[in-house]
């Protein structure tokens, strides 16, 4: 390469600087916020699980 920007040796920037990862990086986030999400079907109840009295691991389990 003939020219190596400054800033890629001395870290020191001369002229246009941009920080293109954290301006994607920004892109990419109003993209997904963009994004309407809903959860329309939940999460499946297991009414086992609301009257547990058990200690952890009763099932044989790593405690």
């Amino acid at each position: 390469m003939a020219h190596i920007p400054s800033r890629d040796i001395t870290g020191v920037c001369e002229g246009e600087c941009r920080n293109l990862v954290g301006e994607a990086d920004v892109k990419r986030q109003k993209e997904i916020q963009s994004v309407a999400y809903s959860n329309e079907e939940g999460s499946p109840s297991v009414s086992r699980a609301h009257s547990r009295n058990e200690a952890p691991g009763f099932l044989g389990g790593h405690v």
